[in-house]
């Protein structure tokens, strides 16, 4: 508990050292309480164009970025295995010695690029081609003290992405056991301190210390600009994210018992790829999935996300266009309370797919402001971004009036 009030004390002074500097509009700080989010998974190269990850960061569209994979828990040395497709991978960028564990601080600016622009960078783990699993608690701890010390706010002579510090894990469970990922979660959490705190509160807390702040330190200023949260994203004093990304026949297979026994900050349904997708409406379940954040989630406050394929190639089935999804998300935000947003498979396909992940961000946050009018407008780029994008209703496309400039198997069985 000391640990956790030292953190919070500390992003409450950077968050007011900024708005007292009058550099508040320079990052925006990521929202779990919002209903207009949009993840979207980058690594796999679906498209076979897969850009570097900060060229993905240069607009507001993309809330947070699941990078995929870390395919292999224990590989060679007993160190896990990542996988960037043709960004980074154990064959091209090389190896730490005696592992398999690819060295990719070729990554490290771009990761601290995004985050810098207000955005989540957490890592996946698994995917349908995983070696994944464990055998008991113990087992489970251990490897989470691996994630911790490689990834997030630990340390290791070996971190693959230097001293860039990850915002947290994302588990996309497809085969193995599912025993025992709730002692995963919760060595982690521990870790960070955060036992007692989620996203919800945290983000609701440092929301209220910044706006008390600049309503003090803005008061009498005629030339005040307006302010939104802000707060440091690339210390490590600060909040890690742990999410899902379960199949939507519930309960899932392999992760399911986990969600029931761990906090998990969201839930990125996978509703394609399954009877239950997108593209049957009549077997659609996202009120099983409301039903069981609000009844069984070990965090009440958990977010539920629908997760749909970015363009027709992503997936071998339930693609739908922006316009139907659109649908799917103004309907969620009046109905559901726990729906956080949308989840896209994935950052390469969606991109050069008429910008489907711009489409549907706008019709997100604009749904979101007729529906949800208590919650803030998104910042003005977004705005920009929407002045500057159509959707093609014929063909359910975004259209741009300008653009912007694996080796393991995709985690869908296609």
């Amino acid at each position: 508990m000391k640990r956790m009030n030292s953190t919070m004390r500390g992003v409450f002074s950077l968050a007011c050292l900024i708005i007292t500097l009058g550099v508040v509009d320079r990052v925006v700080a990521f929202d779990i309480t919002r209903n207009d989010n949009l993840a979207v998974y980058w690594g796999q190269d679906s498209s076979g164009n897969q850009q570097h990850l900060s060229s993905y960061c240069q607009d507001s569209t993309i809330d947070v970025f699941p990078i995929a994979f870390l395919y292999i828990f224990r590989g060679t040395g007993g160190e896990p295995v990542i996988d960037f497709a043709n960004t980074c991978n154990q064959w091209d960028q090389g190896t730490f010695p005696g592992t398999d564990l690819a060295n990719c601080t070729i990554m490290t600016q771009d990761i601290k690029t995004c985050q810098a622009a207000g955005k989540l960078v957490t890592l996946s783990l698994g995917g349908a081609t995983g070696q994944v699993g464990f055998s008991s608690d113990s087992q489970a701890q251990s490897f989470a003290d691996q994630i911790w010390n490689l990834f997030l706010g630990g340390s290791s002579n070996i971190r693959p992405f230097g001293d860039a510090v990850l915002d947290g894990v994302d588990l996309d469970i497809e085969s193995g056991t599912p025993a025992h990922y709730a002692a995963f979660v919760n060595r982690i959490r521990s870790h960070a301190g955060e036992t007692s705190l989620n996203a919800t509160s945290f983000a609701l807390n440092v929301t209220a210390a910044a706006h008390a702040n600049t309503t003090n330190s803005h008061a009498h200023s005629k030339n005040a600009k307006n302010t939104t949260t802000v707060i440091d994203v690339t210390n490590k004093n600060k909040y890690y994210y742990i999410t899902a990304a379960p199949q939507c026949p519930y309960p899932d297979a392999y992760i399911g018992a986990a969600l029931n026994e761990a906090p998990f900050d969201a839930v990125y349904v996978q509703f394609y790829n399954n009877y239950c997708g997108l593209d049957q409406p009549s077997e659609y379940n996202f009120a099983t999935w409301d039903n069981w954040a609000k009844t069984k989630s070990a965090n009440p406050n958990v977010k539920v996300y629908i997760g749909a394929a970015g363009s027709s190639d992503s997936a071998g089935e339930g693609y739908v266009d922006v316009n139907t999804l659109a649908s799917y998300v103004s309907s969620a935000q009046q109905k559901y309370s726990s729906f956080g947003g949308v989840m896209l498979w994935d950052a390469s396909t969606a991109h050069d797919n008429g910008r489907f992940d711009l489409g549907i961000k706008n019709a997100m946050t604009a749904s979101a402001l007729k529906f949800t009018p208590e919650q803030l407008p998104r910042n003005a780029s977004a705005s920009t971004s929407a002045s500057s994008h159509t959707i093609d209703q014929k063909k359910g496309s975004t259209t741009p009036k300008a653009t912007d400039k694996p080796r393991v198997n995709s985690r869908f069985r296609l």
